[in-house]
């Protein structure tokens, strides 16, 4: 097996050697890259300290390449139809009572107003929850029928059981 291997290794190694232009590790440019490149010039520009010249070298201007347009961008954006006429999520502050209900299929609730937070449970389409504390943010703190408190995002909850 190890002869298979070094002989394998070795017969690609020659058809680079014999088949391939060097070692692919040039850093000198070659002979048309220098002819085709401008060489920067040197100009000797009088200082005003002192009477000797300070040498500048100006060097050859780089253009930006232009910013790539598509040919065909495109039919314009328009609105989802499946949310074309759908009214705003509604506002849980002016809900009659403390009790709300899930819209989501399957939501989490976390330990704090953020999803960064730990989840301490999930909760499915139509369950009912308690809201414990404010209402109008993004997020609710709520308890659920098990006694768990957390916070759930608002748009997951509704005054209208779904």
């Amino acid at each position: 097996m190890f002869k298979l291997i070094f002989l394998t290794l070795l017969a690609f190694v020659t058809i680079l050697v014999v088949f391939g232009e060097g070692d692919g590790r040039r850093l000198e440019p070659a002979a048309e890259e220098v002819a085709a490149s401008p060489e920067p010039t040197e100009q000797v520009v009088p200082s005003e300290a002192t009477d000797a010249g300070v040498a500048v070298v100006d060097e050859p201007q780089v253009e930006q390449t232009p910013e790539q347009q598509p040919e065909f961008p495109g039919p314009e954006l328009r609105p989802s139809p499946e949310y074309q006429g759908e009214t705003p999520q509604e506002n849980l502050a002016e809900a009659p009572t403390d009790t709300l209900y899930v819209t989501g299929n399957s939501v989490n609730f976390r330990a704090g107003p953020s999803t960064s937070n730990e989840v301490v449970g999930r909760l499915s389409r139509g369950q009912m929850v308690t809201a414990v504390g404010e209402r109008s943010g993004d997020w609710v703190q709520i308890r659920d029928g098990d006694g768990r408190a957390g916070y759930m995002s608002a748009q997951f909850l509704s005054a209208s059981r779904p």
